[in-house]
């Protein structure tokens, strides 16, 4: 089942934890990634910081 996911930086860990329950809003610049797979995507970022590109791992390789 997809997710949304949204990405962004808190500054300490007390700062991220408030944001638990109800998300960064509107304090926090943020990403938002929509349809995330999470069996895939745990597999797809691996591979872009085991070696950094702009472009997805091939099929064969993301799959493998």
């Amino acid at each position: 089942m997809a997710h949304d996911i949204v990405f962004f930086l808190a500054a300490a860990d007390e700062t991220a934890a408030a944001t638990r329950l109800r998300g960064p809003g509107e304090a926090f610049e943020s990403v938002t990634c929509p349809f995330i797979e999470p069996d895939s995507a745990i597999a797809e970022w691996d591979m872009y910081f085991q070696k950094p590109s702009a472009e997805a791992p091939p099929v064969d390789q993301l799959f493998g």
